[in-house]
């Protein structure tokens, strides 16, 4: 990159980061505003609208959030891939290629939030856990933390993501595994096609059946479970499947698994997101996990 390159970078991304506090702020500013005429209808409603009256707008709304500060992340290079990447746990974490420094400073820092034991994305809890021996779908996973983190566990791991830079740097963090560790870029779905698969598709070549099933496709959760029906009535996999991409699909989700038999619990809190072109409307935040185990199995 040349020095006008970088130079137009810079403005561009102060320029963003303008507008994006601007925008929260006036967003932060309606949701108090209607909450100052209309009482939170649950104590976690109540809690988030508290926590903001003191904050700016975030994805969490909650102290947890305080132990978290970016610049603590220190951030390597790997000049044999030319891929930056983090210690997690010990073993290295990869980025994609485009990222730099502060990008990656960033994002592992509200990865490491995501999954703290308070916040409203945590995938696992207590009795809802990876074991020695489990096998994982990672269903939309991204950097692959989630995987990383429980790598020692698992027996088997098979990560579904489908952008290239991701890929590339899934293959670069999990080479030390690739003994357990399979990668399809693919879109999971409920069709099959040249980039896209239905889980029952393709476990039905696997001699093995997944103990967790994690979830996490940017608003397309519906189209993953009907493409795991069978799946789901003839394995009972637990699910841990993200909810706050749309305002109804915490309701709607935990109804479809309770109806195949399915116990539900959620994370602590709410979160506040809004997917590109939605609206900003009441109640402004939504749970953001489903935890579905079978009800024959105990919680």
């Amino acid at each position: 990159m040349n020095l006008f390159s970088k130079l137009q970078y810079k403005v561009k991304s102060r320029l963003n980061t303008y507008k994006n506090k601007q925008r929260s702020e006036k967003r932060k500013e309606t949701i108090l505003d209607y909450y100052g005429k209309n009482e939170p209808a649950t104590p976690e409603l109540k809690a988030a609208v508290a926590y903001l009256k003191n904050h700016p707008l975030g994805v969490f709304q909650d102290s947890f959030t305080d132990k978290y500060n970016f610049k603590d992340v220190e951030v390597h290079k790997d000049e044999s891939k030319d891929l930056l990447w983090v210690n997690h746990g010990g073993h290295r974490l990869y980025f994609k290629r485009s990222y730099n420094a502060i990008t990656v400073k960033l994002l592992y820092n509200g990865l490491l939030a995501e999954q703290d034991p308070e916040s409203p994305h945590r995938y696992t809890a207590e009795g809802f856990d990876l074991k020695q021996g489990d096998f994982l779908l990672d269903v939309g996973s991204a950097e692959g933390i989630f995987s990383l983190s429980n790598i020692e566990l698992l027996k088997k791991a098979i990560l579904f993501e489908r952008e290239p830079e991701w890929v590339e740097a899934l293959e670069a963090t999990f080479e030390p595994w690739k003994d357990k560790v399979e990668i399809i870029s693919k879109f999971v779905s409920d069709q099959n096609d040249a980039d896209n698969i239905c889980i029952d598709t393709f476990l039905s070549v696997k001699s093995f059946v997944p103990d967790l099933v994690k979830i996490d496709v940017e608003g397309a959760e519906d189209r993953v479970l009907k493409g795991m029906e069978l799946t789901i009535t003839q394995h009972h996999p637990k699910i841990a499947l993200c909810t706050y991409h749309k305002q109804d699909d915490f309701n709607k989700f935990s109804k479809y698994l309770a109806e195949r038999n399915y116990t539900i619990s959620s994370t602590k809190g709410v979160m506040f997101f809004l997917s590109p072109g939605e609206a900003l409307t009441p109640p402004f935040f939504r749970k953001g996990l489903v935890r579905a185990i079978f009800s024959g199995d105990t919680v």
